[in-house]
């Protein structure tokens, strides 16, 4: 997507830049009949004043907008702390906003901060991930680093950890401690997260000599609800399922509530593990095996990346990816 300049609406009207800037700009000296074919032209054209742009010729309001998902989910405090810790060190303030996961609640937000002419963004697990989307963000002219979820366009900064690597180790664990048949309760396959989970547990399991079954691989939505509701649908079907990996701790809580709840034992009847390592995972009834993100880090770093990006707007686009570790607790 374009961004519509001021040259743009100058050549649509056949006057000068600097008449296009004095009516944008409410400037007199120039006549209602200009004034207006300007407006109704830079209407026509979907112009927007780059405030963020503007600003930063003036001063820097030294503040980052800071999208995220939903705060109140237990993954994302400690990214939020990572955030602010490092953004206070270097004399920034945060401006938060909650999105619920809400692809227009996201745009808006977006231009929220815009209005409030914040210094850069940071979209954390975005759903602004698509092509189209990253060049929406490029043509606002605002510097942004993507932190948790990787978009699909990947020559722009971001901050990510590894998320093939991580779902390959725990694979790869419980492989070496027994399981062989393990079913996938992975996330929805647009996330590009769910998409290097799933390769990873699909090329770990090839490794081991094990084939690929896609008919127990399940997309869920990323809830406690679909994660209960699932578990109890294939476990009333009475297949023998000894082992699920979760895409994400919060399926995985659903899981294992409908494993307890129909009477089953974990880990001695079917072993459950996940991926994120939320505050709540070590204090479930069975405290759950997980694969852990340095949230914290994630956080910092992408407050870092972003005043780079700040100060060297011209900067070749950076991508950092941080190692997971494998936490084993009681459900494996």
């Amino acid at each position: 997507m374009k961004l519509t300049t001021m040259s743009d609406i100058a050549k649509e009207v056949g006057v000068s830049v600097m008449t296009v800037s004095k009516v944008l700009n409410n400037k007199p000296n120039v006549g209602p009949v200009t004034r207006q074919k300007v407006l109704d032209a830079a209407k026509k054209l979907g112009y927007k004043p780059n405030m963020i742009a503007k600003s930063m010729r003036l001063n820097q309001t030294k503040t980052i907008g800071l999208i995220i998902s939903d705060s109140s989910f237990s993954f994302f405090p400690s990214v939020i702390k990572g955030i602010e810790d490092c953004a206070m060190r270097n004399g920034y303030s945060i401006l938060l906003c909650n999105t619920n996961g809400d692809y227009q609640a996201e745009k808006e937000k977006i231009e929220l901060l815009l209005n409030k002419r914040v210094d850069g963004l940071i979209l954390a697990a975005s759903t602004f991930v698509s092509v189209e989307d990253t060049e929406y963000l490029k043509s606002l002219g605002i510097p942004f680093v993507y932190a948790i979820r990787i978009p699909v366009d990947e020559s722009v900064d971001y901050v990510a950890n590894d998320n093939y690597s991580g779902a390959s180790m725990m694979i790869d664990y419980l492989v070496r401690t027994g399981s062989r048949k393990i079913y996938f309760f992975n996330m929805h396959s647009a996330s590009t997260s769910a998409l290097k989970r799933l390769n990873g547990y699909r090329k770990t399991l090839e490794k081991h000599g094990i084939a690929y079954d896609d008919e127990i691989v399940y997309k869920l939505d990323h809830t406690i609800e679909s994660g209960y509701a699932h578990a109890k649908k294939l476990l009333s079907y009475g297949k023998d399922v000894q082992t699920i990996f979760c895409g994400c701790d919060v399926i995985a809580i659903g899981v294992m509530e409908a494993i307890l709840e129909m009477g089953f034992k974990i880990p001695d009847d079917i072993r459950v593990a996940s991926y994120d390592d939320i505050e709540l995972a070590q204090y479930l009834q069975v405290s759950l095996t997980t694969v852990s993100q340095p949230k914290y880090e994630i956080g910092v770093k992408s407050v870092e990346l972003l005043i780079e990006r700040i100060h060297n707007p011209q900067k070749e686009p950076q991508s950092i990816i941080l190692e997971p570790e494998l936490t084993i607790r009681k459900s494996t």
